[in-house]
Order: C-alpha cells, then structure tokens, then sequence
C-alpha cells in the first residue's frame, strides 16, 4: 500500500509532540491513504487487518491536522459542509424514529455552546466534540426484486455486517418492510411505537457517534462497503458470495465437530444459514 510508505512519513515525528509535521505533507499523506483506502474498498473483508491498519493510520493523521492550531479548528467549525452533510445525513437523533428526515440542523454534541479553553487558553482538541450521524441508504428491492439483500448485507451468522461495524465503528441496522425474518411477526409488529419503518421500503441506516474529526471519514468508509455489497452482480463472477459460502462451510464444519446433528443450509442466502439484524427499538 502506498499510502503507508510515503517517504514523507516519519515515525519519530508521529511519536513526538516537539516535533510538528508539515501540514502541506499531512494533508498530501491523508489524500493518499484515502486513496489506498477507496482501492481496498471490494477486499476489506477478506483483509481484515490491512484494512484495519490503513483506518487507524487515517484516523492518526486526521487527529494530526486537527490538532495543529487554532486557525485550523476555527476554520473545520465554519467550512461548509462536507458532501456527506445531504438530506439523508442526520445529526443528533435519537431513537429509530424515521420522521423528519430532511432539513435537520447539524449539531455538535458533548460540548457547551461556547468553546471550551483549557488552562492554557488554547481551544479544547476537535477530537472531544462528538457527532452523532445516521446515514440513510435506500435498497434497490423493486429493481431487483429477486435478490437477496438481506442475506448478502448479513452473511453467515451476520459476520459482513458485524465485520463493517467493527471495522468502520459505525452501527448498521437494516429497517423496512422485510426486515424482519418472519413476516407474520413484522405484520403484528407493524404499527406499533418503535416499528414505524415496518411501513416503509426497505432500507439500512448507518449510525456513527464519534469525534467530530473521525465521524465523515468513518460514515463514507462504512457507506462505501455497503454500498459495494448492494450492488448485484452475476453469480459466476461474484467473489462477495463464493466469499460467504466458503466462510458459511467452514462455520458449518466447527459446528458438526463440536454437536454432532442436521447441519443447516450452506447458502448464506437461505434464511436458515443467516441471522437478522434486530428491528426493535
């Protein structure tokens, strides 16, 4: 990966504070790990740790620049707002209510109306505000009537989405008509306090509070593998599901060699190969 060898980076400097690094290079370096991080993109799952060493790289260097003065933090509070900050980005929600989905304001939450000083008086570190986002995203179920979303976000024992949420520390739930595993239970659920999305398409929302100078980069990653995994492609070249299967085989294969019985289904778009995520409040 590129990105991680930039001649410009020196671990002394990441290590020292005496030592400031050059915002012109930061920024260079920033861009390329981004980069390296969009090419990654289709192979996270099955790189794990790579994936996880670049997230924590972007987070340091993006904890760097914002953290190298005042003019950069006054200017972070007054820029306008990032392409993420559309009508399906939302900020200090609470609950899964879906009401109100456009024209909500931004907001800093955790801090006082003010800017926090420290005993220096220097501005309280981007770094101590935190942001609460969801990000909406719909699922194409009337074009693709036939495909299993549901099973391809999950996998088997819902590993990919447990696996975007540890990577990208982001919560993903999946909501909608569907999203519950047995449709008699979503049609007594339907209507009452907290399952209101049970009348809407189906959908994911992706939750993210963090720090104010993580939480875009953590959205877009985590919008990014979903978006990835949303997209259907023929059976003969999706590596995404051989993935899955060879994952779900080997789960199948523990299981029969610690209790003995019927093993379930290898296809992890079988419902009883896969779990749901949770619709409740």
């Amino acid at each position: 990966m590129s990105g991680l060898y930039n001649p410009n980076f020196s671990p002394a400097r990441a290590a020292s504070p005496q030592i400031r690094s050059t915002p012109d290079v930061d920024s260079q370096y920033l861009s390329e790990l981004l980069a390296e991080h969009q090419k990654l993109g289709p192979f996270m799952q099955v790189l794990p740790i790579c994936s996880r060493l670049l997230n924590q790289e972007i987070l340091r260097v993006s904890g760097m620049m914002s953290n190298q003065g005042f003019g950069d933090f006054d200017r972070m509070r007054h820029r306008s707002p990032s392409p993420m900050a559309s009508s399906n980005l939302m900020s200090n929600v609470t609950g899964t209510g879906l009401g109100g989905w456009n024209g909500l304001p931004q907001e800093r939450l955790g801090g006082p109306h003010g800017m926090t000083m420290d005993w220096q008086g220097a501005p309280a570190s981007p770094s101590s505000y935190t942001v609460k986002r969801i990000l909406r995203l719909e699922i194409p179920v009337d074009t693709y009537p036939n495909f299993n979303f549901v099973g391809r976000l999950l996998g088997p024992r819902g590993n990919s989405l447990k696996r975007v949420e540890a990577t990208t520390g982001c919560r993903v739930y999946i909501r909608g008509k569907g999203s519950i595993k047995d449709p008699d239970k979503e049609e007594k659920l339907r209507g009452r306090p907290g399952y209101e999305h049970l009348n809407e398409p189906l959908h994911i929302l992706i939750e993210a509070d963090l720090p104010a100078n993580v939480v875009d980069i953590r959205l877009r990653q985590a919008q990014e593998i979903i978006e990835e995994l949303l997209k259907p492609v023929d059976e003969s070249q999706d590596f995404i599901k051989r993935q899955q299967l060879r994952e779900l085989a080997l789960l199948n294969s523990n299981f029969r060699e610690e209790s003995p019985g019927p093993s379930g289904s290898v296809s992890p778009f079988n419902s009883s190969g896969m779990k749901r995520a949770k619709t409740g409040r």
